[in-house]
């Protein structure tokens, strides 16, 4: 007889594989769900033409900026032009923005389209290409994000980067991922039990790290 998934002979029900992000996650990028009045007072300023004031933003979101920029293009010159790119555009369209919105989405999102656009008209980097090492020395779990690199659509390790190292809302990153949010709920869903997999499966990550990895994001 046909057992139900998940179900063992013995009618109990088995533990889903799961992989637990948040020892790879910093505490000290929660974002509130609406911008700080220093923010909102500095966006004005800069609609205004200051400077001088959207200098002291890029310096605020310069970091988180560049890292995002880094798991994707894992070059740090890439990441490096991208993430001036990526302020440069910001203030170019900056008179659209709207000050009592979050800025950091925003920028994830104009950052995103820069990378993507980007890696289109580059070759394609070797799979084997070494993780700088500064980040990892950052965060003891980040070993986990370059195992999601390897495995991963760009869309699913997007969506798990911004939800878990971002701690964004999915509505947030369902902006910036230009998808529904229901739609991001299933990509980090599935993203996350294949991290699972691939982590009961030591030869997997092996792989990974040896330029030899087999993508599994045909179905995320």
């Amino acid at each position: 007889m046909d057992l139900p998934h998940g179900e063992s002979s013995c009618g109990e029900s088995k533990p889903e594989a799961r992989v637990d992000l948040s020892s790879a996650a910093p505490t000290s990028n929660l974002l509130s769900d609406t911008p700080s009045p220093e923010d909102i007072l500095l966006a004005r300023r800069a609609q205004e033409g200051s400077s001088a004031a959207f200098g002291i933003l890029v310096h605020r979101y310069h970091t988180r900026i560049f890292a995002f920029l880094l798991t994707l293009t894992r070059h740090r010159q890439d990441a490096e032009d991208l993430t001036q790119e990526t302020f440069l555009r910001a203030w170019a369209k900056f008179r659209k923005f709207d000050p009592e919105r979050l800025l950091l989405p925003w920028l994830f999102t104009i950052a995103r389209r820069l990378s993507i656009a980007a890696l289109r008209k580059s070759k394609p980097l070797p799979p084997e290409l070494p993780f700088p090492a500064e980040p990892e020395l950052e965060h003891p779990g980040l070993w986990l994000w370059e195992v999601a690199k390897h495995h991963l659509s760009t869309d699913a390790y997007s969506a798990l980067w911004l939800h878990y190292r971002e701690d964004l809302p999915l509505k947030e990153i369902a902006r910036i991922l230009g998808k529904r949010e229901g739609t991001v709920k299933v990509i980090v869903h599935r993203a996350r039990k294949s991290l699972a997999q691939i982590l009961k499966e030591p030869r997997d990550i092996d792989a990974s790290t040896s330029g030899v990895s087999t993508p599994l994001h045909s179905t995320l």
